[in-house]
């Protein structure tokens, strides 16, 4: 944190300017502005599509991304609304052919953990190019994975549950290494919570926490919706293809 480069989300902010620190960066705008347009062409539904692109949009442009430059626990909860939330929506409005539901929680499975192990962590916050590859490589894959998981739900269920019951474990793992850590993760932290009154530590048993409740939260909802769908029929048999939804 003593080098001239400014990470994309800015640098850490006190609570005291943290409603003030929402982003407006012309890439980023270009980059929201072209994911809608793609929405817009190619969604199969476009209320789960608008959803999608509006809950990216809050994640980047809020004073969510600044606060995640100063608490893990608020990455981790960006990361949980960006694959567990937003991907599943993108999942439904344009799914992604090509991938078994193993193979694509197997990617996802070791992207998260990558991702928020420190030595990849730490280079997101020394690079914008590193940074964009987190997260793009992250929703990319959770949209593979949730595409895999609606186009198997019918025919596959047995491998959907598998898929399932690997992503929820080895996001328990992770959270449990967390939760239970001696000393903190990421050198970045050590400073940046202190504004918030809490301890590196704190804030990184806390990111463990979030992971393992409402990620668990999360995956239960994911599973209810997709048993839902095998109740009302096939996803790509509800007839509301190419349609407003």
């Amino acid at each position: 944190m003593m080098d001239t480069y400014v990470p994309f989300c800015g640098t850490p902010p006190i609570p005291a300017e943290f409603w003030t620190r929402w982003l407006f960066d012309p890439v980023l705008i270009a980059g929201l502005a072209a994911l809608g347009a793609l929405l817009a062409w190619r969604a199969d539904s476009r209320r789960h599509a608008l959803a999608a692109w509006g809950l990216v949009t809050l994640l980047f442009v809020s004073p969510i991304c600044a606060a995640s430059m100063a608490l893990f626990s608020a990455r981790v909860a960006q990361h949980l609304l960006l694959t567990l939330v937003a991907a599943p929506l993108l999942a439904r409005a344009m799914p992604l052919r090509g991938a078994g539901v193993l193979p694509a929680a197997s990617l996802f499975g070791v992207l998260f953990w990558l991702w928020h192990a420190p030595p990849p962590y730490a280079a997101t916050l020394a690079s914008d190019a590193v940074y964009w590859l987190m997260h793009l490589s992250l929703v990319g894959a959770a949209w593979l994975m949730w595409s895999a998981i609606l186009a198997a739900i019918a025919a596959r269920p047995h491998a959907v549950a598998l898929g399932l019951a690997l992503t929820a474990a080895q996001m328990s793992l992770l959270s449990a290494l967390l939760v239970f850590a001696q000393s903190p993760w990421h050198a970045w932290h050590l400073l940046t919570t202190l504004p918030y009154g809490i301890s590196p530590m704190a804030d990184q048993h806390l990111a463990g926490a979030i992971m393992w409740v409402t990620g668990g939260a999360l995956m239960l909802c994911a599973v209810a919706a997709l048993v839902r769908l095998v109740f009302r029929g096939q996803p790509g048999e509800e007839g509301d293809a190419r349609t407003p939804g």
